[in-house]
């Protein structure tokens, strides 16, 4: 029973994200600052998880600071690039993009474990490329449908790999919960450096209407809340289990782009992400022809 209940829990995980990539939009359509967006998203979030864990996590050791460094230094370059490919892209295809950090974690593992990935991560490489290339080219196969902002979203996929590969390189040698909020504090911090450095103070408003909306969205539901269900529910169910579910934010993102933002959803993107999520299902499966690891 604890199983389901996790493997429901995971499902809602995959729910908040995918929402999460229209409010982004909408954010970012008020004329919200990125990095001040950011900043608040995660500084805030890091404060209500720690505030909620705090006699859990402790005081923080030399090594779980330095590896909430290395993992929120990943963690602030995926969503700055991805936040940045938002305000030129959909939001369906800015998850779509994103999507490809799971094709990309074999590959990021193998260099930090010197150990191949299977065939099945070979296979799901190829079904990606595919999917992005039937998302990106048109008919007569120039990119004119590939924008700077889907550019900066597969920017933003690579370093995504990033912090998930080194977070499980890590979660095994500090405490998990420690690392979770020690990453999102390195994060915040960082985006507070460069709201400082780019962005204009004089622009920055104070957060009212659907841009505050929009804040309260980010870091409650589409941060601090689906961080806390992925670190309970893992215990009940398979990583695998809990990788596709969470993979489902890919999903959601364009139905509800479609529904709230009135995204047009044509055949081509359709089936581009198709192949996309296809790849992802690949890659965390083996297609049920080999037994996974966990």
């Amino acid at each position: 029973m604890k199983q389901y209940l996790a493997d429901f829990g995971l499902l809602f995980v995959g729910i908040f994200w995918g929402l999460g990539f229209v409010f982004v939009k909408i954010g970012l359509n008020t004329g919200v600052d990125p990095f001040y967006l950011s900043a608040v998203r995660f500084l805030v979030g890091g404060i209500i998880l720690y505030g909620i864990f705090f006699r859990k996590v402790g005081k923080f050791k030399k090594n779980d600071v330095l590896a909430g460094l290395i993992v929120g230094i990943f963690q602030f370059f995926g969503y700055a690039f991805q936040t940045y490919g938002a305000m030129l892209t959909t939001a369906s295809k800015n998850a779509f993009f994103t999507s490809i950090n799971v094709i990309i974690v074999p590959y990021i593992f193998w260099f930090l474990h010197k150990k191949r990935p299977d065939i099945f991560a070979f296979l799901a490489s190829v079904i990606c490329v595919m999917g992005v290339a039937v998302i990106s080219f048109d008919r007569k196969m120039n990119l004119a449908n590939l924008n700077f902002g889907d550019i900066l979203t597969i920017i933003s996929a690579v370093f995504f790999a990033g912090q998930i590969a080194t977070n499980g390189y890590f979660s095994k040698k500090v405490e998990p919960l420690k690392l979770v909020v020690m990453q999102m504090f390195v994060a915040g911090i960082l985006f507070v450096i460069n709201v400082f450095i780019f962005s204009d103070m004089s622009k920055i408003q104070k957060p009212d209407g659907m841009m505050l909306v929009s804040i309260i969205y980010l870091t409650i539901f589409s941060t601090a809340i689906p961080t806390v269900l992925q670190t309970f529910c893992q215990k009940y169910t398979t990583s695998t289990r809990a990788s596709i579910l969470m993979s489902t934010e890919s999903l959601f993102a364009p139905l509800f782009a479609f529904f709230i933002l009135s995204e047009r959803l044509s055949l081509r993107v359709a089936v581009g992400a198709g192949l996309v999520l296809f790849a992802v299902l690949v890659s965390e499966t083996k297609l049920g022809l080999k037994k996974i690891e966990e």
